[in-house]
């Protein structure tokens, strides 16, 4: 007979068993949670593009591109445009929706754009 208060030998090992798989499920739920979480909110990717006058089709050179909002913050991410109207935004948090505002010298337009991968864009000024 068992005294009241004393728990024997096989239950304590059977507990501990419990206790350690439920130890383990919790710690590899919340390594994956986390890892879902890192992977979708802050993978980042480039916007590249190229901007042209609409009228002839020649590159703009010297056109500011920056992102005026967005799905997530970002810290004045901005690019100018080279001789061939070429230009990339580096580290944009994708999937997302932005706004670009695009100025060159009196002129400016706002594009909004869908981002889920490397994107080129072509924008006619």
């Amino acid at each position: 007979m068992e005294k009241s208060g004393y728990v024997n030998k096989q239950n304590r090992k059977g507990w501990l068993l419990i206790s350690a798989l439920l130890s383990i499920f919790l710690i590899a739920y919340w390594v994956i949670k986390s890892n879902n979480f890192y992977m979708t909110a802050q993978s980042t990717t480039s916007v590249r593009g190229v901007v042209y006058k609409s009228a002839t089709g020649n590159p703009v050179e010297g056109a500011i591109v920056m992102i005026a909002e967005g799905s997530y913050q970002h810290s004045d991410i901005a690019a100018q445009t080279d001789e061939q109207g070429n230009f990339s935004l580096p580290n944009i948090q994708v999937p997302g929706t932005y706004t670009l505002l695009i100025n060159y010298s009196n002129e400016s337009k706002r594009v909004t754009i869908n981002v889920a991968k490397d994107s080129v864009l072509k924008i006619p000024l």
